[in-house]
């Protein structure tokens, strides 16, 4: 049999994860600390629903788009190289947001900040494979996990309160000092690249992201121009005609983008289906109860970061924990429980008014931290486990593609799904109570609301906020319980896809075409795998050591 065991351990590993995990903690801060910053922002310039998502959006749509051509580029270029240009770029683009007088301006910048994150965050996955052997991983997994939960308290906090000194600008000042730290940690990382020279796969590259831009541009515009109406179904037409090309492309290409053999491992199926599905379901959470804590029940922006709080501490604790129990429990387990615990908070969501009690609010948001920290070290461990290190960096590409896409479609599907009730509920309450021009303003979304009701008389804007208030909360109830029925789906992809133990060893390239047997997991007793190991002797390939057994 053949055997393929993680990459030899680096001395300084573990000051080396310190600085992929400011990197990682670095992505979760500009999400969480933009979310908080939504309201100000939607009031400054009287910004529609469809331009707020277009703000979260374009960051994620680019950050998305282009993993899967900077996962490459590291595999070919270097890792440590595209890190820090990566960095660079995000700094940059950083900068430009906090300066923009425009809502066009701050979406431009917030898509070049997409790019330097899509540069800088498969390498340091990639990067952390390379350096940890798999013995190690899962445990150094948890703590990259966990930089995740410091980012998501972070974000509102600090943010929240930039905010509320500053204005919303302040908090694109945040970013930069993080990135710039990580950067100057990379003097410790080493470089690592796949032995192999891969031609650039441009042509795919360059159809999976014109793909995916399409696809997410007609979910969020669809709702104001018309589902029906030329542009919306151009739109679906390309991202459907450019994804039959990808696939095309992929299956010839001498250097795939995205290598088509990744899909012939049931365990990257299902850690990819699982990532997709929690993160259309989940992402919105965020981006609409931030909003709802500062439009609907009145709270300041730091408020509100405090108040999202119970989510990233969750995260923080339970991800470093999830990291030792994998070997123990298996993937399986840790992922179902993360689910059904994620489903039962999007029901309870679904139950939200104007008043409901904080301390509801607070235990269900403590208990999707905890999903998150379960699952998110596990799912990771499990994709990267099943293809080989030689590849890390594509396969890095492809699952935060997945995760970012989820996300990005997730919250334009949904986000549509939220302003459609919205401004139908808002219409047929106001309509014949006000002008036509005012209803259409409040109509718009539930900050311009907000705007609105700040200039009329106290009789007519009580009116306003009575409207659109509960016609919000409506709104994104519906959406919760959108997000249950998806997490449902993702709990039952988990049951049929995700493996009960897990993987010990490395796939290798004969493995994951079939051409040997696979490696036993960790279910087989400890002694008899060694005795099986003791009579092999390695042989190198590429960046992977093959032990071949009797």
């Amino acid at each position: 049999m053949a055997a393929t065991p993680a990459a030899a351990p680096h001395s300084a590993r573990w000051l080396i994860l310190a600085v992929l995990a400011t990197g990682q903690m670095l992505v979760m801060l500009d999400v969480s600390i933009v979310n908080t910053a939504i309201p100000a922002i939607a009031r400054s310039f009287q910004a529609s629903s469809s331009t707020l998502q277009w703000i979260v959006d374009s960051y994620a749509l680019l950050f998305a788009g282009l993993l899967l051509l900077s996962g490459a580029l590291g595999d070919r270029f270097g890792r440590r190289r595209l890190l820090g240009l990566g960095l660079l770029v995000f700094i940059a683009a950083s900068i430009g947001a906090s300066l923009s007088n425009s809502a066009t301006m701050l979406i431009m910048m917030r898509g070049v900040q997409g790019v330097g994150a899509a540069m800088a965050m498969p390498q340091t996955l990639s990067i952390l494979t390379a350096v940890f052997p798999r013995e190690e991983r899962s445990r150094a997994l948890g703590l990259w996990t966990a930089a995740l939960g410091l980012g998501t308290a972070g974000g509102p906090l600090v943010g929240g309160a930039l905010v509320d000194a500053i204005d919303w600008s302040a908090v694109f000042w945040v970013p930069a000092p993080v990135a710039a730290l990580a950067f100057l940690g990379l003097r410790i990382v080493p470089e690592s690249r796949s032995e192999g020279q891969h031609k650039l796969d441009l042509p795919g590259a360059a159809l999976g992201t014109i793909a995916m831009i399409a696809l997410v541009y007609g979910v969020i515009e669809g709702h104001g121009a018309g589902w029906a109406s030329a542009e919306i179904i151009a739109a679906f037409g390309i991202a459907g005609g450019t994804a039959v090309a990808f696939l095309f492309v992929e299956s010839r290409a001498e250097s795939p983008i995205v290598p088509l053999k990744f899909f012939r491992s049931r365990d990257f199926n299902g850690s990819l289906v699982v990532l997709f599905l929690t993160f259309f379901a989940l992402l919105s959470v965020m981006f609409f109860l931030s909003q709802y804590f500062q439009l609907v029940q009145g709270h300041s922006a730091f408020q509100s970061g405090l108040r999202l709080l119970p989510t990233a501490i969750a995260l923080m604790v339970t991800a470093p924990i999830a990291g030792r129990l994998i070997p123990v429990l298996g993937p399986k387990i840790l992922i179902a429980v993360a689910m059904a615990s994620a489903v039962g908070v999007l029901a309870f969501l679904t139950q939200l008014d104007v008043s409901t009690p904080y301390w509801q609010i607070g235990i269900a948001l403590g208990l999707f931290g905890m999903g998150g920290g379960l699952a998110m070290p596990t799912v990771t461990d499990t994709t990267m486990a099943a293809v080989p290190v030689n590849e890390a960096g594509r396969a890095s590409g492809v699952s935060n593609a997945g995760r970012q896409l989820g996300g990005a479609i997730g919250i334009a599907a949904l986000g549509t799904v939220a302003a459609s009730l919205y401004t139908s509920t808002v219409s047929d309450g106001l309509t014949g109570l006000l002008p036509a021009a005012l209803v259409d303003q409040v109509a718009d979304g539930i900050g311009a609301a907000a705007v609105v009701a700040r200039g009329l008389d106290a009789e007519t804007a009580s009116l306003v906020l009575g409207a659109s208030q509960p016609a919000f909360v409506d709104a994104i109830t519906t959406v919760f319980l959108i997000g249950s029925v998806f997490m449902g789906l993702a709990l039952v992809a988990t049951l049929v896809l995700i493996p009960l133990r897990q993987r010990t060893t490395q796939m290798s390239d004969s493995e994951l075409l079939g051409r040997e047997r696979p490696l036993p997991t960790s279910g087989v007793p400890r002694r008899a795998l060694e005795m099986g190991l003791a009579r092999s002797s390695p042989q190198k390939v590429g960046e992977i050591a093959i032990v071949h057994g009797d």
